[in-house]
């Protein structure tokens, strides 16, 4: 069960919190914060509500319904305090950055629980499983505070140190980052003791120009004050990242451990004598474990409790879950990038299977000038993979059909940039004893044709 915040634990008012944030604190009151939000409609008794401003909405314009929801105070800039007096009667919080402030918040928050451990992990994919994986291992040796979902950017971190509490012996914090500067903000607040970086890869180019400039900043994460830092053996621009860290970083990879390779069912572990299994599929995903054993190791996590804690351990919903019946779906909706759309084509290409194997593919976003370049490259590991069929969906998508037409693939190609049309698609071309891969970034939500694969499938149960 997802932890909630514990912000109440400091027992402050907002006029007490003010200073903290480098605010002033308008109308007073004795009222206690138990909570922070940057979303009107998550506010309850107790929370101290974050008035940001958004590329397409301004929190100011929700001040109102945070107080009828609950909030006991509101964070806006100094030049509007006014206005919201007239607006809320709870206390006002007027600072000159209310992004800032909640930075400042969070960054106080940390200092109070200085008794953990925390780790901080980033890369452009594979974090969160990283994060699951090493946060169950710790957790069963002591409390463990970990990010909740993905709440790991420069607004969701903050939330996400609010979990920690004084009695937790590790944190385990996911440090996500989309343009230049944003992982010294998100260092400055969690102060990692130990850090690992998955991997770079060709997401958030829109932003980030290059992959270069991508791992320059990711790199950020091995601090000056870093006591430990650790990576992935693959990870690409190696030399730049160990170059500009102040410690030598521990390299980990799958041969650190023996794999068998059990299919949709995972991987069989073997490692200091123990054997377990993860319901991780893939080769990636068994390399976001062997990194958060790797950590865990260097923690002093015994051998023993890191198999009992990783027995029967799976990947958050969306990445790689499997649902097994006369329609097998492989449901990797939750996120796509180069590395990891790959990734999945060339291992669910080697599987064995005795049905078809079918995947639908939406576009990998946020790739700037590499996107043509990356959705022509999905196509030609397509042409040369054993699936029989592709559906393409987006307008991204259209450079993949072109390619797999030039490169001669024969299997059957539907396109479309109409996401009913491609329902309709897919549920006229499924039979009994598929395996369909759902493959897209999560703004295209290609989760919803679930639900049409299900129903599909109980024609044939």
């Amino acid at each position: 069960m997802t932890r909630g915040q514990q912000l109440g634990i400091l027992g402050l008012t907002p006029s007490r919190l003010a200073p903290m944030m480098q605010g002033v604190c308008l109308r007073p009151s004795k009222k206690l914060v138990t909570n922070s939000q940057i979303d009107s409609r998550l506010c309850e008794a107790g929370s101290l509500f974050f008035a940001l401003t958004g590329n397409e909405r301004d929190g100011f314009s929700y001040i109102a319904d945070a107080e009828r929801r609950g909030a006991v105070a509101v964070v806006v800039p100094a030049s509007r305090a006014e206005e919201a007096r007239h607006l809320v009667s709870v206390s006002i919080i007027a600072v000159t950055d209310v992004l800032s402030a909640l930075h400042r918040l969070a960054a106080s928050y940390v200092a109070h629980c200085n008794q953990a451990t925390l780790i901080g992990i980033t890369g452009s994919v594979g974090k969160t499983t990283t994060k699951e994986a090493l946060a169950t291992i710790l957790s069963h040796s002591a409390p463990t505070a970990r990010t909740p979902g993905n709440l790991n950017s420069e607004y969701g971190l903050p939330l996400s140190v609010f979990t920690l509490s004084p009695h937790d012996r590790y944190g385990v914090f996911e440090l996500g980052i989309d343009h230049v500067g944003e992982m010294d903000r998100l260092v400055s607040i969690l102060k990692p003791s130990h850090a690992l970086l998955t991997n770079i890869g060709i997401s958030h180019l829109e932003k980030f120009t290059s992959v270069r400039t991508t791992a320059r900043e990711k790199a950020k994460i091995f601090h000056p004050a870093i006591e430990a830092g650790f990576i992935s053996q693959r990870c690409q621009h190696l030399p730049l990242i160990e170059a500009s860290s102040p410690r030598a970083l521990t390299r980990y990879q799958n041969s650190d451990v023996q794999a068998l390779d059990l299919g949709l069912d995972g991987w069989r572990i073997s490692w200091h004598g123990e054997e377990f299994t993860v319901r991780t599929v893939g080769s990636h995903l068994l390399e976001d474990v062997v990194g958060a054993i790797t950590v865990a190791d260097s923690l002093g996590i015994e051998a023993k409790t890191i198999a009992q804690a990783l027995e029967g351990f799976q990947a958050m919903s969306g990445r790689t879950s499997v649902q097994s019946g006369p329609i097998t779906i492989i449901d990797d909706s939750y996120n796509a990038s180069w590395d990891s759309t790959s990734s999945i084509l060339a291992y669910l290409s080697t599987l064995s299977w005795k049905g078809e194997k079918k995947v639908v593919l939406g576009p990998m976003k946020e790739l700037g000038s590499q996107s043509t370049r990356a959705h022509r490259g999905v196509a030609q590991i397509l042409a040369s993979s054993s699936f029989s069929q592709a559906h393409l969906y987006g307008a991204e998508m259209k450079s993949a059909k072109d390619e797999l037409a030039r490169l001669g693939y024969r299997g059957a190609v539907t396109y479309t940039e109409d996401f009913d049309e491609l329902g309709a698609q897919v549920e006229k071309t499924i039979r009994e004893g598929d395996l369909v891969l759902l493959k897209a970034s999560r703004s295209v939500a290609i989760d919803r044709l679930i639900p049409t694969l299900q129903a599909r499938g109980h024609r044939y149960a």
